[in-house]
């Protein structure tokens, strides 16, 4: 595969870095799409762990306090977009214990919040439940913020 600019792996790498971070997996994804050299890429990956440019203890930390903070996701699908992301399972669990979030009020808080966003107080209930379970919210959550929202409009 052809190299674009002819540039290293290297300096490929840290211009992707300069722009955001990456974990270990997304960044040795980019570089195999780019067509590098296994070789090649392992050294580079060494070289950044090392020099502390890629970390992604940190990284999983400062993600899963965003998804917290944004307030969209169920803590399921914050477990799986963070696996998706390539996380490890311990910088995944690591992050979790780090922001201790009381979960059942988290996702009654983003259920509620989603079914105003999305459905008018005419909508069917089974509707609501089923959206919020698509997205992967416990079912006592659901069931309570379901609760709620219908009877606010009563």
């Amino acid at each position: 595969m052809k190299k674009q600019n002819n540039k290293t792996a290297l300096v490929y790498a840290v211009d992707l870095l300069a722009v955001r971070s990456y974990s270990e997996k997304q960044l040795v994804d980019k570089l195999k799409r780019r067509g590098y050299d296994e070789m090649e890429i392992a050294q580079v990956m060494e070289r950044l762990i090392s020099r502390h440019y890629i970390d992604d203890s940190d990284l999983c930390q400062r993600q899963y306090s965003a998804y917290i903070n944004e307030g969209k996701r169920s803590i399921k699908a914050i477990l799986y977009k963070l696996k998706e992301k390539g996380f490890s399972s311990t910088d995944i669990e690591n992050a979790r214990a780090e922001n201790e979030v009381d979960t059942d009020e988290y996702e009654y808080r983003v259920c509620l919040k989603l079914l105003v966003a999305h459905f008018k107080p005419t909508a069917e209930r089974q509707k609501c439940q089923a959206y919020l379970y698509r997205k992967g919210f416990n079912f006592s959550a659901i069931r309570n913020a379901v609760d709620d929202f219908f009877s606010e409009e009563e």
